[in-house]
């Protein structure tokens, strides 16, 4: 830790051509029964600029010293968007968030309910908890080690 602060490179590339197989999934449709596939994006009702910017940015090959290398480019001036959610994925992976199952998730939202029940039960406020430490875990949207 260099002036107290830990610094975690992540791999940009990797995450954006996650992102972009994941924005072309296909939606199922509600009569076929399907479940939606894994890293299917579901979005809120966000304005066509946060789309716009989460999708300006496009992979071109370049050929470098006779080798081919992937680079990507920016298609639009701004693309805060893309770079907020490569982050958030990278944080992601930092932490472990996902690598958990649905099983996983089942158990800690049934956590979280039976604590906010027990919160209003009481009239007491539970004492604040301390986060636990995060656990570094090897990942491939990480660069380094």
């Amino acid at each position: 830790m260099r002036w107290g602060v830990k610094i975690w490179p992540v791999n940009g590339s990797m995450i954006k051509e996650e992102l972009y197989r994941w924005l072309g999934l296909s939606r199922p449709t509600e009569e076929s029964g399907i479940p939606f596939p894994p890293g299917y994006c579901h979005f809120p009702k966000y304005g066509e600029e946060y789309f716009k910017q989460i999708t300006a940015e496009q992979l071109v090959t370049r050929v470098v010293k006779g080798y081919r290398r992937g680079e990507w480019q920016k298609t639009r001036d701004r693309n805060e968007a893309l770079d907020c959610r490569v982050y958030a994925r990278g944080a992601a992976a930092v932490f472990g968030i996902d690598l958990g199952s649905d099983a996983d998730w089942d158990r800690l939202c049934d956590r979280l309910a039976e604590r906010v029940r027990r919160a209003k039960d009481t009239t007491q406020t539970p004492p604040p908890q301390r986060a636990p430490r995060p656990r570094t875990i090897p990942s491939p949207y990480l660069d380094g080690d």
